[in-house]
């Protein structure tokens, strides 16, 4: 059979061909276009997962910093009003230390701690500057006496303000905020006192009622034996008249 002077036979033969020269150079693009999507694909998902992964560290960092900052705020309430002003410096690689060590996170904050409790026995005011690195802590205090005069004492407050600058937490207690904080102890200090007094009181007048209860007590035990010595008393005697008159 002739189609077009071509037989059915090479027909066949060029269209199979034609096919797979077709086939060859669609799947030859097909595979190119696929390598460089591919290629493409996988570079914006290591952007993607890279990006990810950068603001996955960054939240938890900005998440711990905050952890930090609020675990110093309360440690610093544990001062007392003798602590003018306290400015706390910390490096980047300090934040890393403690995130990634929390022994160390441990060991810096039971440190602050011992230190805010030791200034409740501190006779006169002081700026504090502590700062943390990821090797360890130093801390500095300028020492405000009461008789130091006004310029010197404007000079210490200016070295502190100058101090503060850059700190992650600062604090700072004005004259107002230390008159309240001794009023509160004052208070405080009244008040366990008239506790003390009252439970003494109460404890002496528990002791006067069972000292009263056990004289009561033991009077009656002596008016008891009192009574029995009586009657022993009187039988005696009676047996002693009931003796005379038997033998009359």
């Amino acid at each position: 059979m002739q189609i077009s002077g071509y037989s059915s036979a090479a027909m066949l033969a060029y269209r199979s061909s034609g096919m797979k020269q077709k086939a060859g150079t669609v799947k030859k693009q097909d595979f190119s276009q696929m390598v460089q999507n591919t290629s493409a694909q996988a570079t914006s998902q290591t952007d993607k997962t890279a990006a990810t992964k950068e603001v996955s560290e960054v939240d938890e960092m900005a998440a711990f910093k905050q952890e930090i900052y609020e675990e110093l705020a309360e440690i610093d309430k544990m001062n007392s009003s003798a602590i003018l002003s306290n400015s706390v410096h910390i490096t980047e690689d300090g934040f890393k230390r403690m995130k990634e060590d929390p022994a160390y996170r441990k060991e810096i904050m039971d440190w602050l701690r011992a230190d805010a409790r030791a200034s409740h026995g501190v006779p006169f005011g002081v700026h504090v500057t502590t700062t943390i690195t990821g090797s360890g802590a130093t801390s500095y205090g300028m020492n405000v006496f009461d008789n130091d005069s006004a310029a010197t004492k404007a000079s210490k407050q200016q070295w502190a303000d100058k101090k503060t600058k850059g700190s992650f937490y600062h604090s700072d207690r004005t004259y107002a905020d230390r008159r309240a904080a001794q009023r509160k102890r004052d208070r405080e200090y009244v008040a366990s006192e008239r506790q003390k007094r009252e439970l003494m009181q109460k404890m002496t007048l528990e002791k006067s009622i069972d000292q009263k209860a056990q004289r009561q007590l033991l009077d009656q035990k002596a008016l008891a034996q009192n009574v029995v010595d009586q009657k022993y008393v009187q039988d005696y005697l009676l047996g002693m008249q009931e003796s005379k008159s038997w033998n009359i």
